[in-house]
């Protein structure tokens, strides 16, 4: 009952999830390399994950990294029988990073280099479009029905519903009596058959990233101990839109008065954050190398903007009847604050032809915290800012992210590959996913050019609306294949 309470509001579990689940990349490089580049350093991208390697450039960098994404999503509706699957596709163009290094070499100090970091690295992208259809029983106009009948009267599903008379009240025989009235809709009516079945679609469209401004600074001491430190500011932009289709199957009336329905939902978030990084990388030797690293949580503020609309058609003794609400622009500000990141590192260096590389980090996604109170003063607010966190704790697990990769080096070009395993941070399952990549460079004396390919696919559920009852949920199965191309380009000065 909690889990389907939650749905009402705009702020839901999964986005303690989406803000907190990162991307290791940045260049070409890092990404070609599964993103195990911690303890090597001398790369832009470990400004966002071990900033000690800040320390190893050894001159002024200015880096680009233009980056082409593409989403495919196969997606499958699950109840009902015959339904087939629909393919989308979703292809974004935007910048993994861009910045610059400025490197400046203390003399006659132990401090071989002390330099500074200031720019750009992309964390995630949100682009994704997938499509459910097919015949199955059951409505959206139950969900509606069931918050009715529990008092909650929202303005952006009950009420609305109610405006087009989606759902009505039933009263018992006591008109000045309202504690025996309870709401009923369509579906419930009499003449309707037990086993009908609708035709049901539903378009999803989320686009929009999380990136950093990155700040930072590292040293070099003796060529032996490096250190450093970002500060992280990252800003969220989300937009999600959806719209959801009900109608009668054609030809057929199992449903005595309905006819269809069309229900749509708009959200966006923006906002910013703040963390800290602090790292350290050691040189064993000339071939061994080992590094730490921990992240801060990220403290979020964070502006939620929403919407919904209502249109609903049916067919009664009076004739044929349509009528669309639509519900106040809703805003809600609120805080979010993501876990804590702790991670190690570990590269072995080969002859000058190349290298093998290891990260490990540690993810506790079950901490992850919202406080919906600091503009608000509504106990309402406070219960559901307490069940939303229980919620979380309750769903999400500490997962283990492990990342492999290497470098084989032949004059001027590098030959790359990696791979990344991230356990699953959620705390129903045990199934891990893997993200593969491969990666090619070039370095001159001034100039270098890199280019990488990742590969990732995974499964997801999605459900378009939450009953009190999972069983009669219209359970969604979306196998996902992302695709990443990255071109980065770098000048030494």
């Amino acid at each position: 009952f909690i889990i389907f309470s939650l749905q009402i509001q705009a702020q839901v579990v999964s986005d303690a999830l989406r803000y907190s689940l990162l991307e290791v990349g940045g260049t070409a490089r890092s990404v070609g390399i599964g993103g195990a580049i911690g303890a090597l350093g001398a790369d832009y991208s470990t400004l966002s994950t071990n900033p000690a390697g800040l320390a190893a450039f050894r001159r002024g960098e200015f880096v680009l990294t233009p980056t082409i994404y593409n989403t495919k999503t196969v997606s499958l509706l699950e109840r009902g029988e015959g339904n087939v699957s629909n393919t989308e596709s979703i292809a974004n163009f935007g910048f993994n990073n861009i910045g610059v290094i400025l490197n400046n070499r203390p003399a006659r100090s132990s401090w071989k280099t002390f330099n500074l970091g200031i720019g750009y690295n992309r964390l995630a992208s949100f682009g994704q479009e997938f499509v459910l259809e097919g015949k199955s029983k059951g409505s959206i106009v139950d969900r509606f029905t069931e918050l009715a009948n529990d008092d909650v009267f929202d303005e952006f599903e009950v009420s609305l519903a109610d405006e087009v008379i989606a759902i009505y009240n039933d009263d018992n025989g006591t008109p000045n009596d309202d504690s025996d009235d309870f709401y009923t809709n369509d579906f419930q009516d009499g003449g309707t058959s037990p086993d009908y079945q609708l035709d049901r679609e539903q378009f999803v469209k989320t686009k929009g990233s999380y990136g950093e401004l990155v700040i930072a600074v590292a040293g070099n001491y003796d060529e032996k101990l490096m250190v450093g430190a970002t500060l992280g500011i990252p800003f969220i932009n989300y937009s999600e839109e959806k719209t959801y289709k009900e109608s009668e199957l054609e030809g057929v009336d199992e449903v005595t008065y309905f006819n269809n329905l069309t229900f749509r939902e708009t959200v966006s978030t923006s906002g910013t954050g703040v963390n800290l990084k602090i790292g350290a990388i050691y040189r064993i030797s000339q071939m061994f190398r080992v590094g730490a690293a921990i992240h801060t949580p990220t403290a979020f503020s964070l502006d939620d903007n929403f919407d919904t609309e209502l249109t609903y058609d049916y067919t009664d003794g009076n004739g044929n009847s349509k009528a669309t609400a639509s519900s106040p622009e809703g805003n809600f500000k609120y805080k979010l604050k993501t876990p804590w990141r702790v991670m190690g590192n570990f590269a072995v260096l080969i002859n000058r032809k190349g290298f093998i590389s290891a990260d490990i980090e540690y993810v506790d996604y079950s901490v992850a915290a919202f406080n919906l109170t600091s503009n608000s003063d509504s106990s309402e607010d406070k219960d559901y800012e307490i069940d939303l966190n229980r919620e979380v704790g309750k769903q999400y697990q500490s997962a283990l992210n492990l990342r492999l990769g290497g470098e084989y080096a032949l004059h001027k070009l590098r030959f790359r590959a990696g791979v990344t395993i991230s356990g699953t941070p959620y705390a129903d399952t045990d199934i891990t996913n893997n993200t593969y990549s491969l990666g090619f460079g070039v370095r001159e004396k001034k100039f270098y050019l890199d280019l990488a390919y990742k590969y990732a696919t995974y499964s997801e559920g999605y459900v378009p609306y939450i009953l009190s009852d999972p069983k009669l949920e219209q359970f969604t199965t979306n196998e996902v294949t992302k695709s990443q191309f990255l071109m980065t380009v770098g000048f030494k000065f």
